[in-house]
Formats: structure tokens, sequence, C-alpha cells
């Protein structure tokens, strides 16, 4: 047994994004005991009588610490599944115990195979995490207080990470109440949620001051209504599964948002196409449509239409959405991307993000053209227009592009305002999009247009591409993925997932 007083002081919060992880008797016991928390023989052959007797040294208590770190934290339950159901976690095999730790090293070493040796190395685990108690963070083992739930939630702790998005955030545990934080608000149980461009560039510091801090990413939720507040006066109720912008605070387990920024979810569709329906796929949608009703909704076949960034998720939308009407399909990408936007659409054409590159053969052409990266300011996305094309310019981040335009400092205010104003007021035919802002002002064309795309899912129709799902411990990483331009698809946090 180690003298737990020799172990160093475990912090509240604990760092991801890539940061090394804290070795010793506490990750050890949750390695092992996280594996064996489903296999049932091994409960059963421990915990029955007449092992009892030939194990004297096993009491009671014991087995009943066994029991917690067996079935303490659940898996994730993407596809509908409870939660709190025992057997909703992945099965794992016996062979994870046939192992002893070297708890003062915090390295793993081979045993004599022995059930017996695996039982004991939980068993002591346990009681040694146990005694180390001088901490404030709660563990999920412990039964949460009346009234409150035991939450996790990745936190920013500090600004000061020489401009490296993840490298300051922090995994923080706390219990919290179970009641929306203003009477507007519903207060939800987060099933899965956005890593997005937005949150890079947020966690490097862009429009989140020191007083905003501890500071949690995350705009898009899926989940659902654990309680409302009396304010709210749209017909939900609790229980609803709901899907919608919060602003930030989404990459946690629970999370109070503004019920008007939320819209029930079809039962029929994955939480994680979900979340990438409400802002990659919807801020293609509208903007498709918004050019459509340019053209008294006429349909999208023949007409041709160009997209800044095609690889992106948003733009990988809107290739989807258009190659549906038959449309003719123009984009740029980093050429060693060309192969697969290639294989999105037989009316494809694919040019590198260099204007000189896409300029001389789309010049005075497009009859729409999507912006979503605003490399110049959106003045060669307008020279492309033909004489009745149309324009719509998104607000969005896009982590592939300079900051010569908006670049990566697009979500800051007066730059964001400067272009819109540029778009607004220097050119005709075009029209700017910020989805956030559509949905508060548009609420009910937002509903339809969500509802639809949820149909389409559920038709098989359009896949929503997810790039990765990655679990609370993962989203610094994720954020790094973002920031490098490397992510193919919408990258969706499971709060519930095992890291």
């Amino acid at each position: 047994m180690v003298n737990s007083a020799a172990l160093p002081p475990r912090s509240p919060m604990r760092p991801t994004g890539g940061l090394p992880k804290q070795k010793g008797k506490m990750s050890a016991f949750r390695k092992v005991a996280g594996k064996a928390r489903s296999a049932s023989p091994f409960k059963k052959k421990f915990l029955s009588a007449e092992n009892k007797a030939e194990f004297p040294h096993v009491t009671a208590e014991d087995d009943a610490r066994v029991e917690i770190s067996q079935d303490g934290e659940r898996d994730e339950f993407e596809e509908g599944r409870d939660m709190y159901d025992p057997d909703a976690g992945e099965s794992r095999t016996l062979n994870t115990l046939t192992r002893s730790l070297s708890l003062e090293s915090g390295t793993e070493t081979e045993d004599d195979g022995s059930l017996l040796s695996g039982y004991r190395t939980i068993e002591d685990s346990v009681r040694d995490e146990e005694s180390l108690a001088s901490f404030d963070a709660p563990k999920e083992t412990m039964p949460p207080p009346e009234g409150k739930v035991f939450t996790k939630s990745v936190v920013l702790s500090s600004l000061n990470d020489g401009g490296n998005g993840g490298d300051s955030l922090v995994l923080r545990a706390q219990h919290r109440r179970i009641m929306p934080e203003k009477e507007n608000h519903a207060f939800i149980n987060v099933r899965a949620s956005s890593v997005s461009p937005f949150d890079v560039v947020k966690c490097r510091g862009v429009g989140v001051t020191k007083d905003m801090l501890p500071y949690t990413p995350g705009q898009v939720v899926v989940g659902t209504i654990e309680a409302l507040g009396s304010e709210v006066k749209l017909p939900f109720q609790i229980g609803d599964r709901v899907v919608g912008f919060v602003g930030h605070g989404g990459n946690a387990r629970f999370v109070s948002a503004e019920a008007g920024n939320l819209i029930k979810a079809s039962p029929n569709i994955k939480n994680s196409q979900a979340a990438c329906l409400v802002e990659d796929w919807m801020s293609a949608y509208r903007a498709l449509r918004i050019a459509k009703n340019a053209f008294k909704g006429a349909a999208l076949f023949g007409m041709n239409v160009f997209i800044t960034d095609g690889f992106s998720a948003i733009g990988q939308a809107a290739i989807h959405l258009a190659d549906l009407e038959g449309a003719n399909i123009y984009c740029c990408a980093r050429r060693s991307n060309h192969t697969y936007i290639q294989s999105l659409s037989s009316r494809m054409h694919v040019y590198e993000p260099r204007i000189e590159a896409w300029m001389p053969d789309i010049m005075e052409k497009m009859d729409i053209v999507i912006d979503n990266t605003c490399v110049d300011g959106y003045a060669s996305s307008w020279q492309a227009l033909n004489d009745n094309g149309i324009l719509v310019c998104l607000a969005t981040v896009n982590m592939g592009y300079s900051a010569r335009g908006c670049g990566v400092l697009d979500i800051d205010d007066m730059l964001r305002k400067f272009s819109q104003m540029k778009a607004k007021y220097t050119m005709s035919q075009t029209v700017f999009l910020d989805i956030r802002q559509d949905l508060k002002q548009n609420r009910t064309e937002f509903t339809r247009d969500l509802m639809y795309l949820m149909f389409l899912v559920e038709q098989g129709k359009i896949h929503p591409k997810v790039g990765e799902k990655v679990a609370l411990d993962d989203v610094g990483d994720a954020q790094k993925l973002l920031a490098n331009g490397k992510n193919n698809g919408t990258i969706v946090c499971l709060p519930w997932k095992k890291s």
C-alpha cells in the first residue's frame, strides 16, 4: 500500500488538449476500474457468498467499493440510450484485469494472470483514492446533494497561452443545481455540442476578457430539457429533445440556455447529426434559399454556384445541397483535397484558393456566390457574379485562410462590422447572413428549414459528415485540428463519452 501522504495533491482542474495527464494511483484506478465496470462475470465471481468464504479478507465494504468502481460512470448514449442504464456501456473483456499496476511509478506491469491480483488492485485503488479527500472537486461516484447534478465542463482558465488555441483549456468537475440561470432559460442535459472555429478564436482571447473567465466554449447543443424557467413562453416541456445555439457553454454535460434559441429536434436522427445541422448545414441551406428567393424560387438546375471554401463543413454542406438540385458547382480547396472534393459531384470544378487561380475562369459568370472566407473583403467574390447574380456572405471564421481580410479575426466586432458595411452599402445584390441572428429574427422560417433538413436526414437524402467525435478531455486537441484546417467535416463533442 502506497502512503497517500506521499502523493501530490490533486487539482480540481485537469488539463486537456494534449498535455500529459497526471500519472499515479488515481489514473491507474480509472484505467482498470473503467474497463472492469461492465464485466459482469467478474462481479459475480468475487461478490458471491462462495468466494467470500474463500477470500475472508474481502469485506462487505470492499464489495461495495468494487460495485462503485464498476458502475460509477456510464458510457456515451448517443443513440438515445439512457445514460444511467447499466447496459448502455460497451462490453469489456476480463483479460484487462489480469495485470497489476506499479502504483508508485505509475506504469503498468504484467502480473501472473490471476483474477485475484486484478481484484486487489481495484480494491486497493478505491481505498487509496478515498483517502485523497483533500481537494475541492467532487468525485462522480459520490451521490450529488439533493437538487444538484454532477457535471463536467471544459473551461478556459487563462488568456496567456501564447496564441495556441486549446492550451489553456482545463476540465472542471462540480455539482450544479438543476435550475436555469435565468427565468427565460432552459436547463439542458447536453448529449452533443459543437467544436467550431468560433470556439478556437474565442479560446485565443478574441472577444473574451478576464472577467469572463472561466469561459466554456461550445455554441451549438443537442440535449434534453431538465428544467424550465417561469418566463419561458414557447411550448417546451421537461424531457423534450432540443437543438440550438447557446452562445457559449456547450462543451459541458449541463448548460443553461435561452429558450428562444432552442428548437425541438426530431427523435429519429443521431445527436451528432443534429449538431451538424444547426450551424453548418443550416448556414449552407439558408444561403442557397436566400439566393433562390432572389431568382423568384427557381430551382438551381443548370445554375453556376461558386463556394469560396469547398472543404469546410459549411462548404461541403453547400456542395451536397446544390448538387441535389443539379447546379454546376465551382469551389476552392487546397490541392491536397482536390480529389476528395471532385468526388462529391459530377458537375464539380475545383481551384486552388489563390484568387488568380480561379478568377480568369469564372469572372462575371456565377449566378450564386457563397463567400465563407472573406479573404479580401468580398471584392473578388463580387467580381465573379454575372449581371443578375447574388452574393451571400456568411458570418463564419475560416481557420484555413489568412487574416488579409476577415480570416481568423472575422469574429472581431470592428472588422466584422466593416465587412458587413462594405457588403451592404457598396455592393448591390449582396446579403450578409449570420445564422445565429437568423434564428432570432426569422424563427418560424428557421424552424421550418431545420425540420426539413432533419426530414432529409431521416429519408437518407443527405448525410451530415461528422469529422470527429471527441470527449470533453479532447476538446483542446480538436481545436488545434481546426486551427490547422485539417478537419474533414464537423467536429462534435460528446460530453458523456469516455476519453
